[in-house]
């Protein structure tokens, strides 16, 4: 890999023995892949800050980079962390998280602000075209479908080396020619795209389908952008999908002949309603016990989402026996905290946190909307409503 003077000064260790470290890190990751060379990037987003016990390997790294007193040279937020407000509801598993007070401490010492899985949320927001190194799947994949900035999918440690030196290796999906649609997805016609349970069972074939391919997804022209995340977040779980075009909403795709570069899909794949149907059913986990907890939220509500929600709430009452959490950024629950739909929110007795959903504690059975969930932890899929309804009125033995 090519090195300019002060990447290489940095590596010779000029510049103190953890840098030399960090740049070493990414110039062997950049040579695994290839990289002929570094690239400036302008953002960052990194997976490391769960503090859970068997994590001590990333949090002695960590610790290390905080006390060379290293700092990021780009925004930098990471995932979510928990939510104290919450401390005695999720005591089961908050008691997990002993290396959670030394890694926070750790972060904000090198800089890193803002705890969400969608930091395009609170500000952090490249423009198109700009050069990112993010983990979290589900970000990484809005990041290139929707903003159009550029990232492949790191890793944990990487992510915050690439912050700190304000470089990442120059590969992958950095290139415009390696962003070209490969597989064209057509949708059946009996297919109602503007039901969100669809379009994440959508989401579910696609990765699974595509792998690591590009996927381009023909009639989803009234898509949205919270609805493109939701799909988008399924995608990343059950493949290696970083990007997905949508002809006519997704920036590097205006039309279909954009999505594939003036080239032909290797492959076109039309998807039914029988398609779909086959993913809830291999992806829920159909427990015989009612839920002890319900999510909305994976990745984390957009404000309109949460609204959109609480709305639904209003009037109705959660049940004793049932944690009902709608899951946001920070920013979002001190507006909701702060607004109108307060009331809404505690008569339900839903409970609104920062939490990401793996996080909820035993006892299962667990339900949830988020396809994504029902991928990492074996939770029971549903739409919106039923998990309302199920919430409000019961569960029934299907």
């Amino acid at each position: 890999m090519y090195l300019t003077k002060e990447e290489e000064s940095i590596l010779e260790g000029n510049q103190g023995e953890m840098l030399s470290k960090l740049m070493r890190f990414i110039v062997e990751i950049g040579d695994s892949f290839g990289a002929e060379k570094l690239i400036e990037i302008v953002s960052c987003h990194t997976v490391l800050n769960i503090g859970l016990s068997f994590c001590r390997a990333a949090a002695d790294v960590l610790h290390r980079m905080a006390q060379a007193g290293l700092k990021v040279k780009v925004p930098t937020t990471a995932d979510p962390i928990p939510d104290m407000d919450y401390a005695k509801e999720l005591n089961s598993v908050y008691s997990l998280f002993e290396l959670h007070e030394q890694m926070m401490e750790d972060l904000s010492r090198i800089g890193v602000q803002g705890f969400t899985c969608t930091p395009y949320y609170i500000g952090n927001k490249p423009n198109f075209g700009e050069h990112c190194a993010w983990s979290e799947s589900s970000a990484v994949i809005y990041l290139n479908s929707v903003l159009g900035a550029r990232s492949n999918r790191e890793g944990g440690i990487l992510d915050l080396a690439c912050g700190i030196l304000k470089k990442t290796p120059h590969y992958g999906l950095h290139f415009t020619e390696n962003r070209k649609g490969q597989i064209l997805f057509k949708l059946a016609a009996d297919i109602d795209t503007k039901n969100l349970f669809n379009l994440t069972s959508i989401g579910l074939k696609v990765g699974e389908t595509a792998g690591n391919k590009i996927p381009v997804i023909e009639g989803l022209d009234n898509i949205t952008f919270d609805q493109l995340k939701n799909l988008g977040s399924a995608s990343a779980s059950t493949g290696a999908v970083a990007l997905i075009h949508v002809p006519g909403v997704t920036p590097e795709a205006k039309t279909l002949q954009d999505a594939f570069q003036n080239d032909k899909p290797v492959e076109i794949i039309e998807l039914e309603m029988n398609d779909l149907k086959e993913m809830r059913e291999k992806y829920s986990t159909e427990w015989q016990f009612p839920p002890k907890n319900i999510s909305i939220g994976c990745p984390q509500l957009s404000k309109e989402e949460t609204i959109e929600v609480i709305k639904k709430l209003e009037g109705k009452k959660i049940l004793e026996n049932v944690n009902f959490w709608i899951c946001t950024n920070n920013a979002v629950k001190d507006f909701i905290l702060n607004s109108e739909y307060k009331n809404i929110l505690v008569n339900s007795g839903a409970k609104l946190s920062t939490i990401c959903p793996t996080y909820i504690p035993p006892p299962k059975p667990t339900t949830t909307n988020s396809a994504k969930s029902c991928f990492y932890s074996p939770a029971t899929y549903r739409h919106m409503d039923e998990c309302i309804r199920i919430a409000t009125e019961g569960w029934k033995n299907e």
